[in-house]
């Protein structure tokens, strides 16, 4: 989970326009898949609106391995979300009895990466786990090799990569150019098309898959991000994309 930067210009049309806003993303990297993007401020009212749009793209009973900078916010909006009600059990003695609390559930992993920058250059990068065993969450995050081989670490170096290619394919994140937004609904109307073009139309190099022998000359069988997250079974379109009826869909 990460949130880049964006400059926003005030606007005299209707909707939010107030200086630099925020883009909040989601992306799951073992399928290269962008799983939500919200635009607003850096606040904790934000942050929720993010975590509640991945909980809406998880499949009940699955508990993926959550990484981020070390921006407070996303451990509380966290064991807000995943976390469960803790009652104690009454004591007997005099006195209110002890109210309930919200604790991790047992299967919630979340680490935090922090970045310390001097002059603008990062100088040291540690790693902390928040909620989970070390051990077991180091362990998950090792399981995700990286483009050399080895195995993966705790990191946001794939949410940070993805943010690159948003910045470069969407105008309206440019700075000191004419494309810049106006209004964050406009921006949130922009980073929701991109999203969808980037899940279901691109092929992502990284996925494809070996050609089976004998079936044409090529070697490789393109494959989108909602292909290897198995949302979809076929590379879309654009006009299919576009002509997409969500109300008359069914899986």
């Amino acid at each position: 989970m990460d949130n880049p930067q964006a400059p926003l210009a005030p606007s005299r049309g209707r909707g939010p326009s107030l200086g630099t806003t925020w883009i909040w993303v989601a992306f799951a990297p073992a399928h290269r898949l962008t799983l939500a993007a919200v635009v607003g401020n850096r606040n904790l009212f934000a942050a929720r609106r993010l975590v509640r749009a991945i909980r809406r793209c998880l499949a009940r009973g699955t508990w993926p391995l959550f990484t981020s900078d070390a921006l407070r916010h996303y451990a509380q909006v966290l064991l807000e979300a995943f976390g469960v009600w803790r009652q104690f059990p009454r004591t007997g003695k005099r006195g209110r009895p002890r109210h309930p609390v919200r604790v991790p559930h047992p299967s919630l992993a979340y680490a935090q990466v922090h970045k310390r920058r001097e002059a603008g250059r990062i100088v040291e990068v540690t790693r902390s786990v928040v909620f989970g065993l070390p051990r077991a969450v180091q362990a998950r995050a090792a399981g995700l090799r990286r483009a050399n081989g080895r195995k993966g670490r705790i990191n946001t170096a794939y949410v940070e990569r993805n943010n690159l290619t948003l910045r470069e394919e969407n105008g309206r994140l440019s700075r000191k150019t004419l494309a810049f937004s106006k209004n964050r609904r406009a921006l949130q109307d922009q980073v929701d098309f991109w999203r969808a073009y980037a899940n279901l139309v691109r092929a992502h190099r990284s996925l494809r898959d070996p050609a089976p022998p004998g079936e044409g000359p090529a070697r490789w069988l393109a494959r989108t991000p909602a292909m290897a997250a198995g949302v979809t079974d076929h590379l879309w379109t654009l006009e299919e994309l576009l002509t997409f009826n969500h109300w008359n869909y069914q899986p």
